[in-house]
Formats: C-alpha cells, structure tokens, sequence
C-alpha cells in the first residue's frame, strides 16, 4: 500500500479560520418560506384584511432582516470571519470592515441537517449570529470549525483520555 502524500504541510498556527461565504440556496429557501407564510396568512386565515396585511408586514421586516444579516452577510453587523483557538476562544470579524471582536459562543448554536451550522455569539457589543452553509465553504476550514465545535460540546479540546472513554461495571 501507498502512504498518502499530504498536498499542504501542517501548519503550526493552532487556530483556524473560516471566511464565511453567502449562500444563494439557503437565501432562496428562506424567501420561499416567507412567501409560503405571507400566502398563508393573506389567503387561509378568517381575519380583516388589514389585519392579515400588517402580521405580513411584520413578519417580513423580522425575516428579510434575518436574511439580509445571517444568510447574504450584509449590514454592519454581519460576521464574515471566525477564527477560534484549540482553548475554544472564537474572534468575529464583524461588518464589512471586519473589526476583529472577542466572541463566546453562545447557547442556541445548532447544526441543521449535514451542512448548515447557525451560531450564536456573545460579543461585547451585543449577540451576533451567523448562518454557515457548508456546501459554499472551503470544505476543510468548515471541517476543521464542525470539529472545534463539537469538541467545544464535549467541554473538553477535543482530545480524548481513556478514563472518559471506557465505562467500568458497577460494583
């Protein structure tokens, strides 16, 4: 058998970096969702008219805020950069000038199916969240960030000891 041949050396910076890409297929669900919903609500509800026109209305400040930030990266407080450490601390890099910010991720952090992470960060200027596509990434910084997240879960930096990973009889 063969060895692999690495195409890049390892580095020895012990952080990592994603740029955080926008992502047109997440956008486009988004908007069939608030399409979908203002259908719903315009068509199938037993309201007044302008009733169901003002729920539609703030509805889709709310959404088209969300996506304008979360999904397509734009406004000043969008987060179009992370870099963590192996101690778990996260640096955003916010805005389109992208002011380097001290950030804790926060509780409300999930991965949705495969490829799409939301994160909730705690900054000192406020919460900030970013929504993560995976397929638009660059595939080994989203790997390398789903690894410092999950190990960012377990409470530990991602090595394993055996003391944790064997389960003794009880006596």
């Amino acid at each position: 058998m063969h060895r692999k041949t690495r195409d890049t050396p390892r580095s020895a910076n012990p952080c990592g970096r994603i740029e955080i890409q926008p992502s047109c297929r997440v956008a486009a669900a988004w908007s069939a969702w608030l399409i979908l919903l203002s259908g719903a609500l315009l068509f199938a509800t037993a309201m007044p008219l302008l009733v169901r026109i003002a729920i539609c209305v703030a509805c889709a400040t709310g959404i088209l805020t969300g996506l304008w930030e979360l999904i397509l990266l734009r406004g000043p407080r969008a987060i179009r950069a992370l870099t963590w450490s192996e101690a778990g601390e996260f640096t955003a890099y916010v805005g389109s000038d992208r002011r380097a910010t001290p950030a804790t991720l926060a509780v409300g952090s999930c991965r949705l199916g495969l490829s799409v992470l939301l994160l909730w960060f705690r900054t000192p200027t406020g919460a900030a969240a970013v929504l993560i596509d995976g397929a638009v990434q660059d595939c080994a910084s989203f790997r390398r960030l789903c690894g410092r997240l999950a190990a960012h879960s377990r409470g530990g930096s991602g090595l394993s000891s055996a003391s944790t990973d064997t389960i003794g009889p009880k006596v």
